[in-house]
């Protein structure tokens, strides 16, 4: 049935004599809190803003009209957007100087609302279902409207049998990286104010909700050297102790760029790597590695890329939905087609669901509302269509970075757990589904994605692979120089190739650090000797690499080693060598990264001069020094024997 009705005037100024135009803003009706569900006849209280004096007369009326019930989620749609109003059913009315102020100045109306008949001046609601409700202030010299404010009323009878449909809140939070393109870190008031709302909502709402948070800020906060930050970090830690967490990349990441450039792999890594900060600074806490949240679009490529994965399980966030196609609501439990043997689930929280305006009045609760009213109509029409409730998967996407819009989302969640037709959940574990369960497409992602960093994004995974291996266990590079590398793969950043160019040109800086300093010549004085070969570290920290020797002439012990350089000083390795030659004979040394290969000094060849018949000539020397002996021996016997022997004359 298609609803039609009163509309509700457009705001009008409305000013008084002697009081000048010009000096008048727009006037605002702000609803500082309402009741929302109706169980029973209750007088309701309503507070509103009380920034309305220069506009208000005291005999103007605050009203209050009650619309016919929403009948379809695509009625409450034209209602909340203000194309369509229904008709009006009842309506109460107090003059503004019956309306008394509270303590803080705000304007309270106590309305009296009847569950049964109408009874007297009251505001009857006698059926289940969830009304439009009109608060606004009439100008009782011309009639006009001077503001209004539309708002939802939810009546239930707690005597009715509702069906349980599960539910739940996705908790996600990203926002622009704190780590700078030279490896510093910079937490912005902003991030602070981002996670300290998400404390207070873990602090206060203890029901099941999905959990993911962009490990770089998690390890930003862990590693502020600010004792505040420091505070909020084990704040966050001690509170998701007991709760999962949803694996995801170090930085968010579009599977669907990476499918487009053939980096499936490296998709994979930067997954593992997320996967391993959360590990490192949330102890405990567990990490739910099969579910993909996505926020980009999905497309049959980027499925192939999770499957590669080992995602099972999809949530979609709203920016996601475009380019699905299914035949029934995306509320409903779906499984993703072309995807082979694997039954992979897809959630689609918020399906749907009417937008936050940013434009609305800040403070306004009627945003909370108007939230929670549509998911209340969704999961009517759900249940009206004969759908188990166990197929139903309903959702909310709570966006802490926003403080507007996170604070309209929780206080809907607070609102909606407070109904018995919605248990909370957290949809972060593998959901399971199989071949009956309906699927859902993805189509062609119409994006055009740029390629053309593919090769520089291996080039620098190779690079950082490597020259990693040359850290101490304990470097904190280790951890900074993949996470530089994560934000020049990520699509949260403006300029993501100046952190790939940044972080090569740190890594060169450390292996240039390394240099040869042994002689271009050395000398062996025999067959058998040492060769000491002397490389030096210039840098700060100590660094491992992995030093080659190779000669056609020398036989060498040891020729590969991996060698431990000492910060900022010359470590030298003796060789020993034996050789059959004598002469020149070239040496060839490599410096290279104990992993990877990757040079760290340029190939360079030095000489050893073997003087072997140094050797030999001792030998000889010692025969020639013998043979004299002798000769000297034999001369100085003959000489004896002829003295003995002589004739006297």
């Amino acid at each position: 049935m298609i609803l039609i009705g009163l509309g509700i005037a457009a705001p009008v100024t409305h000013v008084h004599a002697g009081t000048h135009t010009a000096e008048l803003g727009t006037p605002e009706l702000k609803i500082v809190s309402q009741p929302f569900h109706v169980f029973t006849s209750v007088n309701a209280r309503f507070v509103l803003s009380p920034n309305l004096d220069t506009f208000v007369a005291a005999d103007d009326r605050l009203e209050f009209l009650l619309h016919r019930r929403v009948a379809s989620r695509d009625s409450f749609r034209s209602i909340a957007d203000g194309d369509v109003i229904p008709a009006v059913i009842d309506s109460i009315s107090y003059r503004m100087s019956r309306v008394p102020r509270d303590s803080a100045g705000n304007r309270i109306a106590v309305v009296p609302i009847i569950t049964k008949d109408k009874q007297g001046a009251s505001l009857s609601i006698p059926f289940d279902g969830v009304y439009p409700l009109t608060i606004r202030i009439v100008d009782s010299q011309t009639g006009d409207v001077v503001t209004s404010v539309l708002t939802f009323l939810n009546r239930r009878d707690t005597k009715s049998e509702i069906a349980v449909v599960p539910f739940s809140t996705v908790v996600s939070l990203t926002g622009p990286p704190s780590l700078t393109t030279d490896g510093t870190s910079v937490i912005t008031d902003s991030a602070r104010d981002s996670v300290a709302r998400l404390i207070t909502f873990l602090t206060t709402f203890r029901s099941r909700v999905t959990i993911s948070i962009q490990p770089e800020i998690i390890a930003a906060f862990a590693n502020s050297s600010q004792p505040a930050d420091a505070e909020l970090f084990i704040k966050l830690r001690e509170l998701l102790r007991d709760r999962t967490i949803v694996n995801t990349t170090f930085a968010p990441c579009n599977p669907s760029l990476f499918a487009a450039m053939g980096l499936t792999a490296e998709f994979i890594a930067q997954l593992k790597f997320g996967e391993g900060t959360l590990n490192r600074l949330l102890p405990g806490v567990t990490i739910q590695r099969h579910t993909w949240i996505a926020s980009d679009n999905i497309d049959a490529p980027a499925m192939s890329v999770l499957k590669s994965a080992g995602i099972t399980s999809i949530i979609l966030l709203p920016a996601a939905q475009t380019l699905v196609t299914s035949e029934r609501s995306l509320s409903l439990l779906a499984r993703a087609t072309k995807t082979g043997n694997e039954m992979i689930s897809v959630i689609s929280p918020l399906s749907g669901v009417t937008q936050v305006k940013h434009a609305q009045p800040t403070g306004s609760e009627r945003l909370t509302y108007k939230i929670a009213a549509e998911l209340l109509v969704e999961r009517d029409d759900l249940l009206a269509e004969e759908n188990d409730p166990s197929e139903i998967k309903m959702g909310v996407v709570a966006s802490f970075s926003d403080m507007a819009e996170s604070g309209a989302v929780v206080t809907a969640t607070r609102v909606l757990s407070q109904s018995s037709g919605f248990s909370m959940n957290d949809f972060g574990g593998s959901v399971i589904v199989n071949p009956i369960t309906p699927a859902v497409a993805f189509a062609k992602n119409a994006t055009s994605f740029d390629t053309s960093r593919s090769s520089s994004i291996r080039a620098t995974r190779r690079e950082l692979d490597a020259t990693q291996s040359m850290l101490g266990p304990d470097d904190v590079r280790r951890e900074t120089w993949p996470s530089r590398f994560s934000l020049g793969t990520s699509t949260i950043t403006a300029s993501p190739g100046a952190y790939i160019t940044s972080l090569r040109t740190t890594m060169r800086a450390t292996r240039d650090a390394i240099t040869v300093t042994t002689p271009k010549s050395v000398t062996l004085s025999s067959r058998t000797g040492a060769i000491r070969i002397q490389v030096r570290n210039d840098s700060d920290q100590d660094l491992t690499v992995r030093v080659r020797m190779a000669s056609a002439k020398l036989t060498l012990s040891e020729p590969v080693r991996m060698v431990v350089l000492t910060k900022g000083g010359t470590t030298e390795l003796n060789v020993s060598a034996t050789t059959r030659a004598s002469g020149e004979i070239p040496i060839s040394i490599w410096v290279s990264t104990p992993e990877g290969n990757l040079s760290v000094v340029d190939p360079i060849t030095i000489s050893a001069n073997v003087n072997a018949i140094a050797a030999y000539g001792q030998l000889v020397s010692a025969l020639l020094l013998l043979v004299l002996f002798v000769w000297w021996w034999s001369n100085r016997r003959s000489a004896r024997r002829e003295r003995l022997n002589a004739t006297t004359v």
